[in-house]
């Protein structure tokens, strides 16, 4: 049930500055790599300065920064929203139907790179940062919007706000991943490896001579695929449905005239919520030595990145508070989801501040062509932000 000031809490957002906004936003081309966020945070900045807020350009590398924004409370407790800027590369634009920086809208739906993942979801928590600000509220504590960078590749970003405690006080955080308006309380961990093997260069016309470091990845590569395979066994939910290894790489030799002295592959193992990442990590490793001893190929195997896997449970406060800002902002019964893809929801609660993924649009049409979102979607995704920051904010006891 909503107060009567926090009915007038969400009549201060507007769809039509919402819209108008993420279309500015899906404009700016952010691709990472190469790291464009720079006029994007510029953007985001303007927006957070013309409404009175305090901002601070955290310089993370060269010209790139996050871009940090905090409603001062009495309180040393902080609320955390955090969002990405950078998007992934638009790819061959031909497979598009429109420019993917057009932000182009129909049926109800504005399309673009970028539009789901996440550049609604951070133009919904500017909209109720914004909005707990114009409302005038007395603050017991303190709201803090983080927009970050290199979230697609590295997480620079959230790794300097960590690393130079920007977020001390933070005791609950909210990132806005596509998920529907669904409350994502679960997440795959992800080993990324690579795996090389070393032949003997030898003229092609006496191949016989040399011995080829690719045919030997070929054999690493079939013991991988049936590895795959087999864990489709091992289902879990309909979600995130069950582990998986994917091949993403795979380079080696100069040309057909040259026998390959060297091949490198790159996978990554995807690893449920309910399993051991380093469980996961010895059946990879037990998986290259027997292929090791059963086909002499002598494959090194690197692991690369390690992410692990999370989960928070309903009944803690940060999913709590979600749940009730929810159904209160929009009618909606709470619903629970798995997120398929790394997110640094973890990177969060691994530093000890309980997290939720919580946004609009959906993972299904991101990273591809003719991404979109729906609009309805961003409008209540900021009301239920907005009435989530104005109750923590406003709480006395």
């Amino acid at each position: 049930m909503l107060t009567a000031e926090e009915q007038a809490l969400l009549e201060l957002i507007d769809a039509g500055e919402l819209t108008a906004l993420l279309q500015r936003l899906v404009r700016i081309n952010s691709e990472n790599p190469p790291g464009r966020e720079r006029a994007v945070g510029r953007v985001v900045a303007e927006a957070l300065e013309a409404a009175g807020c305090q901002v601070e350009l955290q310089p993370v590398e060269g010209e790139r920064f996050n871009v940090i924004a905090v409603l001062e409370g009495k309180r040393p407790d902080k609320l955390l929203f955090n969002g990405h800027m950078d998007t992934v590369p638009a790819g061959n634009a031909k497979l598009w139907r429109d420019d993917p920086w057009s932000a182009v809208i129909r049926d109800g739906r504005l399309y673009g790179l970028g539009s789901s993942d996440m550049k609604a979801g951070l133009v919904a928590m500017i909209a109720a940062v914004i909005a707990v600000k114009q409302s005038g509220a007395a603050l017991e504590r303190s709201l803090m919007f983080a927009a970050v960078i290199d979230e697609e590749v590295y997480f620079k970003g959230t790794n300097a706000l960590l690393a130079e405690q920007k977020l001390a006080g933070c005791v609950m955080a909210y990132v806005s991943e596509p998920t529907g308006l669904k409350i994502g309380n679960r997440l795959k961990g992800s080993l990324e490896f690579s795996v090389r093997t070393t032949g003997r260069s030898a003229h092609a016309g006496i191949a016989f001579a040399g011995d080829n470091a690719i045919y030997k990845m070929g054999r690493y590569l079939e013991a991988l695929r049936l590895y795959n395979n087999s864990l489709k066994d091992r289902m879990d939910e309909p979600v995130l449905r069950y582990p998986t290894v994917n091949v993403g790489k795979i380079q080696g030799g100069v040309g057909v005239t040259l026998v390959p002295d060297a091949c490198e592959m790159e996978f990554d193992r995807q690893v449920m919520p309910t399993e051991s990442i380093a469980e996961a990590e010895r059946e990879i490793r037990d998986l290259t030595e027997r292929v090791n001893e059963a086909e002499g190929i002598g494959a090194e195997l690197t692991l690369k990145q390690p992410l692990n896997n999370w989960s928070v449970d309903e009944s803690e406060a940060v999913v709590r508070g979600l749940s009730g800002a929810l159904q209160d902002a929009t009618g909606r019964k709470p619903e629970f989801t798995g997120f398929n893809g790394y997110a640094e929801v973890e990177m969060l609660a691994a530093a000890g501040i309980p997290s939720v993924l919580f946004g609009p649009g959906s993972i299904d049409v991101a990273h591809a062509p003719d991404e979109y979102v729906p609009l309805d979607e961003v409008l209540q995704a900021a009301k239920v932000y907005a009435l989530l920051a104005y109750r923590f904010v406003t709480r006395t006891e």
